[in-house]
Parts: structure tokens; sequence; C-alpha cells
């Protein structure tokens, strides 16, 4: 990966808050002509394809105007798509309405809902509201549930119908549910 004057972080920044979005990552990669300036959008609500459209061309008209990054390179906008990570509350809270899967980390990691451990020996209740959460091997079980919000501190799922409140310090990982 190449090194980026600061004056192209700010120029994408730029156009990206003109459009109402942000620039979540700058990266040039690459050697000679094969090089690509990649700029990856984010927001509170997913970014609309006409919204990366309209950051692509303006931006590739102010660095053609600016020319900040000597040589020939391609300019590749993007968001990070439904595959990214969640570990954030910004994440989770992006996520509103849909369905996610959080995986835990610790074996002591504890489900809460109203604040307090659920279950004896601190496992993990799992998705129907009974047993134990945990997989056959004893990790945490996966936990599934409609994001109903985020805040610094844990997201809240609905699961079953029951709002789950898991602490962010526990989530290894999360992902969007895809519907297919």
């Amino acid at each position: 990966m190449t090194a980026l004057p600061s004056h192209v972080q700010e120029l994408a920044d730029r156009v990206a808050t003109g459009h109402g979005v942000e620039v979540l990552e700058l990266t040039l990669r690459g050697q000679g002509r094969g090089r690509v300036l990649s700029v990856v959008l984010d927001a509170e609500q997913p970014v609309e394809a006409d919204v990366v459209e309209q950051v692509s061309k303006d931006l590739s008209r102010a660095l053609d105007q600016a020319d900040p990054v000597p040589g020939s390179y391609t300019l590749e906008v993007s968001t990070p798509g439904l595959s990214r990570p969640l570990h954030t509350a910004r994440d989770f809270r992006r996520q509103r309405g849909y369905e996610v899967s959080i995986i835990r980390g610790g074996n002591d990691a504890r489900e809460t809902e109203g604040g307090g451990p659920e279950g004896k020996g601190g496992r993990n209740r799992g998705l129907d509201g009974g047993g134990a959460g945990t997989t056959p091997e004893g990790a945490p079980a996966p936990i599934q549930g409609v994001v109903v919000d985020a805040d610094d501190a844990a997201v809240v799922l609905d699961v079953g119908g029951s709002e789950v409140r898991v602490p962010l310090s526990e989530v290894v990982r999360g992902k969007v549910v895809l519907p297919w």
C-alpha cells in the first residue's frame, strides 16, 4: 500500500460530506498503471447506489483538478457491503431493523435481559429462550436477532419477542444475516 498525501484525504472527505456520507477508508494500492485509489463510503443509514455514483463522479473531477496523486490510477468508490463485520455501537445502529448474528467471547459470557445474568453457571440461554447456549465444543453459541438499538455499552436485539442486551465488550464478531 502506498502512502497518500493528506490533501487526498481532505479532498475525499469534503466531497463525501457534501453528499451526506463519510470516508471510512482511503487506500492506494498496486504499482505502475495497475494502481487503484480505493474509497470506501459509510453513513448512519445504508448508502444508496446513486450516492456512490455521484461521489465517484465528483471526486474524480476534484482529483483531476487538484492532481494530488502523481501518475495514473483507477478510482474505485464503494461501500463496506453486508459482509462487513460489526463491532461498534455505530456499526450496529446502522443495522437497526435488520437481523444480525453475534459471536461472543469467553466461556463465561452471559446473555443479559433486564441487567442480570440468565440461567445458572453463566451460560447463554440460547436463541429459543431455554437450554444451554453453548456449542458442543463449549464455545458460546451465536445470538441471532433483530437490532433494536445500540449505545456505547451494548447492542439490544429482539430475540424471539424478548429484548436481549449484549455488551459490546463481549462482541467478538457480528454480521448481518442475509435473507437468502
